[in-house]
């Protein structure tokens, strides 16, 4: 049983997970962290982002080195660094390769099904990795409230330089050919703007309540 979440950048997909997660006692994956791993290991090894190649063989150096430490080692780096400004450029790169994205389906599919009962947020949870899914939110806001939101939460560059971030990224998701960031045609979707973290999540758990999802 998967509840998935989609959205952009900031719209409120990692607070409203973890929430649901501890009220329906469920597993949360943060699909996008793999990209960003492999994204960080690109940089630190010189890798090429933009050579598809290159990226797919890291991808299956780091499945092999961590069949025993989890989904990709994504627990191995600290938050700062998956998220630095140059690792935020980069990850639109890596995450447009077609054949990455299926590697990466695949692993989040093996890891939910080892789960049984999960939410997993990402950018096309609810269109392309869990299609069936009995719960699908997207997750939006404006992107002058997503910028605001990622200055206070990361604390590093100006307001200006955030918001242009959030707009390439957008720009770059929704563009891409493999797998484009778009509400599924059964999503939910939820402007969080002007809505409070309580009242976005009460708004999620009352339907996943409605769908089925039992609270332990």
């Amino acid at each position: 049983m998967v509840v998935a979440v989609d959205g952009p950048a900031a719209a409120g997909k990692t607070t409203t997970c973890l929430a649901l997660a501890g009220t329906f006692g469920l597993k949360y994956l943060e699909s996008g962290r793999t990209y960003r791993l492999l994204a960080f290991e690109a940089l630190r090894r010189s890798v090429s982002v933009d050579d598809e190649s290159a990226v797919v063989s890291l991808c299956e150096e780091l499945i092999e080195s961590s069949r025993t430490a989890g989904l990709l080692e994504v627990d191995r780096h600290d938050a700062g660094d998956l998220r630095s400004r140059a690792v935020n450029v980069a990850v639109s790169a890596v995450a447009k390769f077609p054949e990455l994205r299926r590697r990466v389906t695949e692993l989040v599919r093996v890891w939910a099904g080892a789960q049984g009962r999960c939410v997993v947020e990402g950018r096309d949870i609810g269109t392309v990795v869990f299609p069936a899914a009995p719960v699908k939110f997207y997750l939006t806001a404006t992107p002058e409230a997503r910028a605001a939101r990622r200055v206070v939460q990361e604390r590093a560059g100006s307001y200006e330089d955030v918001l242009r971030d959030v707009m390439r990224r957008d720009e770059a998701d929704m563009s891409r050919t493999a797998s484009p960031l778009v509400p599924a045609d059964d999503a939910v979707v939820i402007d969080t703007t002007d809505l409070a973290v309580t009242q976005v999540v009460d708004l999620m758990a009352s339907l996943c309540r409605r769908r089925g999802v039992a609270i332990p």
